[in-house]
């Protein structure tokens, strides 16, 4: 299985799985490269195939073999880049863009689809979807699209996000979450929101909120806390 790990704890927490997991005399295989810069487009196709490979583990283990194209396949069918249409003769066939052939923004949408799409399926519930996978989108978040943003009607409050942000993992160490964090603001807005794990909500109370902003530094992806709320709000509220 790949990771992308950007903090310690959550890299803690993949060591330990693999610890908690590892039965004596067998032989585990652990290769890693520390990723110091890499240009969007390659970065989206690396977190595609992490997506494909934890996927296809996830499946396994409840005992279903699929491999890997199979279940590229279906993520370009369940996201609706791959159509079914039909020749003159009545036979079908398959169109569409893989990720090779899409561009960035294209990929990036799709990437977003996927992530909105497992998030939302009930046969992957019990998917834990990594921090750094599922907030890939802020590498494509520009100064001028916070600008459109913040021009367009934003509700100030928000049961149903409150509730999406609950069932989330924590953004910090990956685990499973259930707390959802409201950013320090004079005013209270549900899209100001981070899902936390109940461990993680307790020390971000007690530090702060400069010692939850350092951890997911990488995430942000130099975004500031509340523009990168703002967008996964708007990004969300697209698909809902």
């Amino acid at each position: 299985m790949n990771f992308v790990c950007s903090n310690r704890e959550y890299l803690s927490n993949i060591l330990d799985d693999i610890k908690n997991n590892y039965e004596t005399g067998s032989i585990v295989n652990i290769s890693y490269d520390i990723i110091k810069q890499q240009k969007t487009y390659d970065q989206i196709k690396y977190i595609f195939g992490g997506l494909i490979k934890s996927l296809r583990k996830f499946f396994n283990e409840l005992g279903y073999e699929y491999d890997s194209i199979m279940i590229k396949d279906w993520l370009y069918c369940a996201c609706k880049v791959f159509k079914v249409e039909y020749m003159p003769n009545g036979l079908p066939f398959i169109t569409g863009n893989t990720l090779s052939e899409m561009t960035k923004r294209e990929a990036s949408k799709f990437i977003q689809d996927v992530i909105f799409y497992i998030d939302n399926s009930t046969i992957l519930k019990d998917f834990i979807l990594p921090p750094d996978m599922r907030y890939c989108w802020t590498h494509n978040v520009t100064n001028e699209v916070i600008a459109h943003i913040k021009q367009e009607k934003i509700n100030n409050f928000d049961s149903y996000y409150l509730r999406h942000q609950s069932k989330l993992t924590c953004i910090k160490c990956g685990a499973k979450g259930g707390m959802v964090y409201h950013l320090k603001r004079t005013d209270n807005k549900d899209y100001l929101t981070i899902p936390l794990c109940g461990n993680c909500y307790n020390k971000v109370n007690t530090h702060g909120e400069s010692y939850l902003t350092k951890d997911i530094k990488a995430v942000l992806n130099g975004l500031s806390i509340d523009d990168f709320c703002l967008s996964a709000y708007h990004y969300w509220k697209k698909h809902y």
